[in-house]
């Protein structure tokens, strides 16, 4: 999952901008792009009210995927800890800059006490947070400092820790729906393009395999556990046996490598197009497989593009932008559009929900309520903060 540009070039008001360039970032159904994903909306289901978890980079909404949660730095031993300063963010704009942070980026600092007033930037989203009409807690505990962007892993795809790296969250207790699958028995697997490579040499400047997308390498109970390793993070090439061997885990997890997963510069959209395409013509030749499959389809952010949808505070991190959800299954067909606010998370509520499995933690997103609304407006619950299960995507 990841954000990316449209696989022509974009039109605005100077003209066309040559392909591949950063700025193209519209998308024209009408001249032709996106043709598979539209004929996937046309035929099956979306959702026009999807958003990002994180109001952050790419690792941050993986994080809050695999967990409802954000993590926060330790001692490597479930214990909080105080990061470096040069990486503790201070969001405050620099006098005479368009907003560039005071602190900020990876030798800048990713960390806030977010439970801290008195820390950088802090106390204007808290006091935001406590205007609204249902004043969202922030969700940090005093003492943690909560990671808000990208950083590597505390462990290599070995389950050694990472001691190379310059950036790296030390290995997390923070609990996973990975937990919750493991502990009632429910097949999972995180199916990673570039995992086999990664593993043997994650240096390998070549190797596709984005670390920072999956959220389970994070975690101290999955990685330090060579039969968990082995055998629920896996390469692509292992999904695509799973599929012609007509069985798959019960939840799967699938991301792309760098070339695939459309994001601007070192892929395209259409390209991730062709990934998903693979996957789901490969299903629909294994009847039982595609009769009791649904697959999500979605981007794990915005990529810095503006969108009007609307957006629901829930915490501290987010939510943040409107980002597309596709929904394909035999029972999501007819090309209906469902408006339940729902990001991230909703994907851990509808395993939680299809499975009867209960919520990652105590304080993970997934604890809070489907969303209530009313008549007038189907995007604004009335009950936030909320979020959809997704069960309303389907007709059974």
């Amino acid at each position: 999952m990841t954000s990316g540009i449209c696989p022509r070039w974009a039109r605005s008001n100077a003209g066309a901008i040559p392909r591949g360039a950063f700025t193209a970032g519209v998308c024209d159904m009408a001249e032709g792009d996106l043709a598979f994903f539209k004929k996937l909306a046309d035929e099956f289901t979306i959702g026009d009210n999807y958003h990002q978890a994180v109001m952050g980079g790419t690792g941050a909404n993986h994080i809050m995927l695999g967990s409802g949660d954000a993590f926060w730095y330790s001692d490597g031993h479930g214990n909080p800890a105080v990061p470096p300063a040069n990486e503790i963010e201070n969001p405050n704009p620099m006098p005479g800059t368009n907003n560039w942070y005071t602190q900020d980026g990876y030798s800048g600092g990713s960390y806030s006490e977010c439970a801290n007033t008195s820390q950088p930037g802090v106390a204007p989203i808290v006091d935001y947070l406590n205007s609204l009409p249902y004043h969202p807690k922030p969700n940090c505990q005093p003492g943690h400092y909560y990671l808000l962007n990208n950083y590597d892993p505390g462990y290599f795809g070995s389950g050694t820790v990472d001691t190379v790296d310059k950036y790296v969250i030390p290995q997390s207790s923070t609990p996973t729906i990975a937990d919750v699958l493991l502990a009632h028995g429910v097949s999972w697997t995180y199916f990673g393009e570039g995992w086999n490579a990664y593993v043997q040499d994650p240096s390998n400047p070549t190797d596709v395999y984005c670390n920072i997308c999956n959220p389970f390498q994070y975690e101290t109970k999955i990685m330090t556990n060579p039969s968990i390793r082995s055998n629920d993070i896996q390469d692509t090439t292992s999904l695509y046996n799973d599929i012609t061997d007509n069985e798959l885990p019960a939840v799967s997890f699938v991301k792309p490598g760098g070339l695939n997963d459309g994001h601007p510069e070192s892929s395209k959209f259409d390209i991730f197009e062709a990934f998903v395409k693979k996957i789901l013509v490969e299903l629909q030749v294994h009847p039982d497989l595609w009769n009791s499959t649904a697959v999500f389809i979605t981007v794990d952010e915005g990529g810095g593009y503006y969108d009007s949808g609307s957006l629901q505070p829930l915490d501290f991190f987010g939510d943040g932008t409107r980002i597309p959800l596709i929904v394909v299954s035999k029972y999501s067909e007819g090309g209906r559009v469902v408006h339940g606010y729902s990001d991230h998370v909703s994907l851990l509520k509808f395993i939680e929900a299809n499975w009867k499995l209960p919520p990652v933690s105590n304080r993970s997103r997934d604890n809070l309520p489907n969303p209530i609304v009313s008549a007038s407006n189907p995007y604004a619950p009335t009950n936030g903060p909320a979020l959809d299960n997704l069960m309303d995507f389907f007709k059974f």
